[in-house]
């Protein structure tokens, strides 16, 4: 489960991501908040729509750990 959380009061923020069914190993927020991608050790990548907060695709890869988004969100590495 992954949680947003405000910075300025700690407080969580909208209902959390859901999906992973082991240990998130890394996340990668788009430079424009509207896409979150994750990993975790259940050799899954998880690409979600912050604001609604829904699964937008889901990849099974081997032991992913690190993630990061192109600037213009259209890579994922």
């Amino acid at each position: 489960t992954i949680y947003e959380f405000d910075a300025s009061t700690l407080e969580t923020v909208g209902t959390p991501f859901k999906g992973h069914t082991g240990r998130v190993t890394g996340l990668a927020l788009s430079f424009d908040g509207a896409l979150l991608a994750s990993s975790s050790r259940d050799d899954t990548i998880k690409l979600w729509a912050v604001e609604s907060r829904q699964l937008l695709a889901s990849f099974h890869v081997q032991n992913p750990w690190l993630l990061i988004l192109s600037p213009d969100s259209r890579k994922l590495a």
